[in-house]
């Protein structure tokens, strides 16, 4: 045994990441889910709470945090500082990785797939209108929204006044997708809008693709068919130097970008919403996070091996 440890020697503890976790409810909640993921490969973690996104990504670039959920929108405007985050999630990705190897940050790369239900999850702005049974739950996009709206002249809006006064905001959205300017719209924030689809005083509100309030609501929320909104695809940051110490918490962690998919968090911040304890919602979404990529591999390699199989047969023998 004591040769096992180095001639008597033990071995050093290693610390736990330290995992950043920002002020608001899904920024806990994506933290503790990277938690969950690397104690599931028995490496020691711990979220450490941030107020403020700026202090969060200040305390990773300074070696005070290993690991952290990131935004590529977010880090678009507040990084690289500028004000035109794109649309396409794959776009949003590419600068902000480039950016962050400067820092010494690595962005782990997402699986980018094309459809709303595909990985990688993006928790941009979104336009939502009630579900069933309302006359309006046939609706899937904001093209469609935007044709429904020119039915209905007089059928309001429920709109974030600060996103409504933005050039890139209302405005962009409404150039995009041919709105009349003088449709009405109601100030509201994302949860009043929330509850103004629901009572009927709004055909569609502001909210976000994410938002938990939609989801426990029931809400059918559009699909931004034109990429007008900007990409906030969230993604997870390490040091550098953690992985090159560590490697195995890449493998770790690779399920969050390899799986996650806008629906699958938005049900988990609805369970939020529905009083469901953070840490178990946590600990439950790691766990289905790691059974959707073992499927899927599972299923690409007995695709694999059909493949091949099928290629390699003779026909004359068929």
């Amino acid at each position: 045994m004591a040769g096992c440890s180095g001639a008597g020697q033990s071995v050093p503890d290693v610390p736990a990441l330290r995992v950043v976790a920002s002020g608001d409810a899904e920024g806990r909640l994506l933290a503790q889910v990277l938690v969950a993921l690397l104690v599931a490969q028995d490496i020691d973690a711990e979220a450490r709470v941030y107020a403020e996104p700026r202090d969060g990504q200040q305390a990773l670039e300074l070696g005070a945090a290993d690991v952290r959920p990131g935004y590529t929108g977010e880090a678009w405007l507040e990084t690289l500082g500028r004000a035109d985050p794109p649309g396409d999630p794959e776009a949003s990705f590419a600068p902000v990785r480039a950016d962050g190897l400067r820092r010494g940050i690595v962005w782990l790369p997402p699986r980018f797939e094309e459809g709303a239900d595909q990985p990688p999850a993006n928790a941009t702005f979104a336009l939502a209108v009630a579900g069933e049974p309302s006359p309006d739950a046939d609706l899937r996009t904001v093209s469609q929204l935007a044709a429904r709206l020119s039915e209905r002249p007089d059928a309001s809006v429920c709109v974030d006044r600060e996103f409504g006064s933005r050039t890139d905001g209302l405005r962009a959205v409404l150039d995009a997708y041919l709105v009349r300017a003088e449709q009405p719209f109601l100030a509201a924030s994302p949860e009043e809008a929330v509850r103004g689809v629901l009572a009927g005083d709004c055909l569609a509100g502001l909210t976000t693709t994410t938002d938990g309030e939609a989801g426990a609501a029931g809400l059918q929320v559009l699909v931004d068919d034109l990429e007008v909104f900007p990409a906030f695809v969230p993604a997870v940051q390490v040091r550098e130097e953690v992985l090159e110490q560590r490697p195995e918490v890449e493998d770790a962690l690779a399920p969050f970008g390899q799986e996650l998919t806008t629906p699958l968090l938005r049900s988990w911040n609805a369970r939020l919403v529905t009083g469901d304890p953070l840490e178990q919602v946590a600990q439950e979404g790691a766990q289905e996070l790691l059974a959707r990529l073992e499927a899927r591999r599972s299923a690409e390699a007995e695709a694999e091996v059909t493949g091949d199989d099928a290629g390699g047969e003779d026909p004359a023998e068929g």
